[in-house]
């Protein structure tokens, strides 16, 4: 029996499969929450005119977040 899981996460209103461990389950349906969170509330706040602006802005977002942590 193979150790791989076959689920599906949406981002952005948009549906991806994915083979995966089953380690990697919970962290991946976390981030894929949080990335839409985050989605919702730059829509919210900003005049946005695609997916692709929002996702490039929480990108950015989240890379700065990294960057910021690597650094302390």
């Amino acid at each position: 029996m193979s150790d791989k899981l076959k689920i599906k996460l949406t981002l952005a209103d948009r549906v991806y499969p994915m083979t995966i461990t089953a380690d990697q389950e919970a962290s991946l349906r976390a981030s894929a929450k949080k990335i839409d969170a985050m989605i919702k509330q730059l829509e919210e706040n900003y005049a946005v005119r695609d997916k692709q602006d929002v996702l490039a802005m929480c990108a950015l977002q989240y890379a700065a977040q990294l960057e910021k942590q690597s650094e302390n």
